[in-house]
Protein backbone atom coordinates (compact mmCIF):
# COMPACT_ATOMS: atom_id res chain seq x y z
CA UNK A 1 0.00 0.00 0.00
CA UNK A 2 1.34 3.29 -1.08
CA UNK A 3 0.01 5.28 1.39
CA UNK A 4 -0.47 4.00 5.63
CA UNK A 5 -3.89 4.28 6.87
CA UNK A 6 -5.19 6.82 8.60
CA UNK A 7 -2.28 9.13 6.74
CA UNK A 8 -3.62 11.71 4.37
CA UNK A 9 -2.68 11.44 1.00
CA UNK A 10 -2.85 14.83 0.57
CA UNK A 11 -2.66 17.96 2.61
CA UNK A 12 -6.37 18.88 2.30
CA UNK A 13 -5.46 22.87 2.28
CA UNK A 14 -2.73 22.19 -0.13
CA UNK A 15 -5.51 21.00 -2.76
CA UNK A 16 -7.52 24.35 -1.69
CA UNK A 17 -4.69 26.62 -2.57
CA UNK A 18 -2.69 25.08 -4.98
CA UNK A 19 -4.90 25.54 -8.06
CA UNK A 20 -5.07 29.74 -7.07
CA UNK A 21 -1.84 29.49 -6.92
CA UNK A 22 -1.14 27.60 -9.95
CA UNK A 23 -3.29 29.91 -11.48
CA UNK A 24 -1.50 32.67 -10.77
CA UNK A 25 1.80 31.54 -11.04
CA UNK A 26 0.35 30.52 -14.84
CA UNK A 27 -0.89 34.13 -15.40
CA UNK A 28 3.01 35.91 -14.06
CA UNK A 29 4.77 33.44 -16.66
CA UNK A 30 2.05 34.51 -19.37
CA UNK A 31 2.64 38.38 -18.72
CA UNK A 32 6.45 37.81 -18.47
CA UNK A 33 6.67 36.21 -21.79
CA UNK A 34 5.43 38.83 -23.98
CA UNK A 35 6.66 41.77 -21.79
CA UNK A 36 10.79 39.73 -22.14
CA UNK A 37 9.74 39.24 -25.87
CA UNK A 38 9.11 43.41 -26.76
CA UNK A 39 11.63 44.54 -24.66
CA UNK A 40 14.68 42.32 -25.49
CA UNK A 41 13.55 42.16 -29.33
CA UNK A 42 13.08 45.55 -30.06
CA UNK A 43 12.65 46.41 -33.73
CA UNK A 44 12.66 42.23 -34.53
CA UNK A 45 9.67 40.13 -34.67
CA UNK A 46 9.07 37.70 -32.32
CA UNK A 47 11.21 34.56 -31.98
CA UNK A 48 9.76 30.76 -33.18
CA UNK A 49 12.16 29.49 -31.42
CA UNK A 50 11.66 31.51 -27.91
CA UNK A 51 7.63 30.53 -29.09
CA UNK A 52 8.53 27.07 -29.02
CA UNK A 53 10.49 26.60 -26.10
CA UNK A 54 7.75 28.14 -23.80
CA UNK A 55 5.40 25.71 -24.89
CA UNK A 56 7.52 22.78 -24.40
CA UNK A 57 8.61 24.10 -20.63
CA UNK A 58 5.16 25.32 -20.10
CA UNK A 59 3.70 21.81 -20.96
CA UNK A 60 6.61 19.75 -19.14
CA UNK A 61 6.10 21.85 -16.25
CA UNK A 62 2.54 21.16 -16.09
CA UNK A 63 2.82 17.66 -16.34
CA UNK A 64 5.39 17.02 -13.90
CA UNK A 65 2.75 16.44 -10.84
CA UNK A 66 1.22 13.35 -12.95
CA UNK A 67 4.59 12.45 -14.18
CA UNK A 68 5.96 12.11 -10.73
CA UNK A 69 2.50 10.33 -9.38
CA UNK A 70 3.03 7.96 -12.16
CA UNK A 71 6.99 7.53 -11.69
CA UNK A 72 6.09 6.64 -7.59
CA UNK A 73 3.46 4.21 -8.19
CA UNK A 74 5.45 2.07 -10.80
CA UNK A 75 8.83 2.49 -8.18
CA UNK A 76 6.37 1.12 -5.46
CA UNK A 77 5.09 -1.93 -7.73
CA UNK A 78 8.68 -2.92 -8.21
CA UNK A 79 10.21 -2.74 -4.94
CA UNK A 80 7.27 -2.91 -2.92
CA UNK A 81 8.21 0.16 -0.58
CA UNK A 82 6.21 3.74 -1.08
CA UNK A 83 8.58 6.71 -2.24
CA UNK A 84 9.08 9.39 -0.07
Amino acid sequence: MAVKPGVDFEEPLGLLIGPFFWAFMANVCYTSGWVLDTTVYEGCPPSRKLFTAGLIFSLAFTALPGLWAFTAWIMTLITGQKMD
